[in-house]
């Protein structure tokens, strides 16, 4: 062999290592784009990691995912689950399209869904195989109890039968969990001590609900990571949990939340008042009106647009918030879409939604970045107000 066909063989295996390095073993099946979209979906479910073979944490994640490949590819007609690799090195537009945003990213694929679950846990076996186990699960052993709510520890086990009916009316505070996950396992006793304390407190219900045989429903709540700790009113989200993880944080929480929602409650039925039956007092301002608007007083402005989901769940919060200052005539809570008025948002340079700024005497003061409680906003808005009145 000459030295440049010996020199343009090295080259090209080089290229091949680079470009396209297989990194885990035979066993593991190898999908690019056509065959992806064939069988992920398909009559099985997949398992799938979205690896770069220049990743560290892919290289070590190797002897664990090459393991569960020779359990679980045994037999193409009767294995139970498909262990699958797509290299994004090579299957870039497809990573992207799958939402993957790091290596090794690790999806998990019901059979006859082409969306899939990603893996949060520890990359070890024994982490992985208990994810693996919890989602192979005969869930037909389970389907005469389906629609049934049983309670375990004082909390409510709900599924995705019986959850819609659960909380579609009054007040509940729900914990979406995962069994492997391990913040989860630590909060656990805390919820049990929560449920146990409320359980003969007819006003909240206290719930949970296992995200890795209940997807749909934790999918509808745009449930990314465990535990999410959701306080829900007419079976709608109106706060997610983000304090300490324990009795004392649970319990002040679920108080302020009472006492935030209390006046909206319907005592004849236990339900709380559509926020359309509330009067809207919230200013909306445009390119036009914008400068005199906000020329006297105190105002508070939401930026918002209409698709954004944190703007939506502050709606009626903002609502309440114009109505707590209705017989203020020096305050003025107020609102400005974004979608229609691009001009005037660049001008403040909103960079996200919603931005809520608070301007005196027309000029700009301060942004909020506290908690979006109705509490909170009124008492930020009442600190800027004593300022003026000095």
């Amino acid at each position: 062999m000459t030295f440049s066909c010996l020199l343009l063989a090295v080259i090209c295996f080089l290229v091949k290592i680079c470009l396209g390095s297989d990194l885990y073993s035979d066993k593991v099946l190898n999908y690019d784009f056509p065959t992806f979209k064939q069988r992920v979906g398909g009559d099985k479910p997949h398992f799938v990691n979205f690896f770069a073979p220049w990743c560290g944490y892919c290289k070590r994640l190797k002897p664990v995912w090459d393991e569960l490949a020779e359990k679980y590819n045994i037999d193409v007609d009767r294995q139970e689950l498909v262990i699958a690799k797509v290299d994004c090195t090579v299957e870039t537009p497809m990573c992207a399209d799958e939402g993957v945003s790091g290596y090794p990213s690790l999806v998990y694929y019901e059979a006859g869904e082409s969306k899939g679950l990603k893996y949060q846990g520890k990359r070890d076996l024994i982490g992985l195989e208990d994810f693996i186990s919890n989602n192979l699960r005969d869930k037909s052993k389970d389907s005469d109890n389906n629609k049934v709510v049983s309670p375990e520890n004082g909390a409510l086990v709900l599924n995705d039968g019986t959850f819609q009916d659960t909380v579609k009316n009054g007040m509940h505070f729900v914990k979406f969990f995962a069994p492997w996950c391990g913040h989860c396992q630590k909060m656990a006793h805390a919820w049990e001590e929560l449920a146990e304390n409320l359980q003969y407190d007819k006003s909240v219900t206290i719930s949970k609900i296992d995200c890795t045989e209940n997807k749909k429903t934790c999918d509808e709540f745009e449930v990314k990571g465990y535990p999410t700790l959701l306080w829900i009113i007419n079976g709608k989200k109106v706060e997610k949990y983000q304090g300490a993880r324990n009795l004392d944080g649970f319990k002040q929480f679920i108080t302020e939340m009472k006492t935030a929602h209390k006046n909206k409650l319907d005592n004849e039925e236990g339900r709380i008042a559509d926020s359309k039956e509330s009067p809207n007092l919230v200013v909306e301002l445009s390119q036009n009106n914008f400068e005199n608007a906000i020329s006297q007083g105190v105002s508070f402005v939401k930026f918002f647009v209409p698709w954004c989901g944190h703007c939506k769940r502050l709606e009626p919060i903002w609502k309440d918030l114009a109505i707590k200052f209705a017989s203020n005539p020096k305050v003025k809570i107020a609102k400005i879409d974004c979608t229609q008025h691009e001009k005037l948002c660049g001008d403040y340079k909103i960079a996200g939604y919603p931005s809520l700024f608070i301007f005196r005497e027309g000029k700009y003061i301060n942004e909020y970045h506290g908690d979006r409680k109705l509490e909170n906003l009124h008492s930020f808005v009442l600190e800027y107000l004593h300022h003026s009145e000095l």
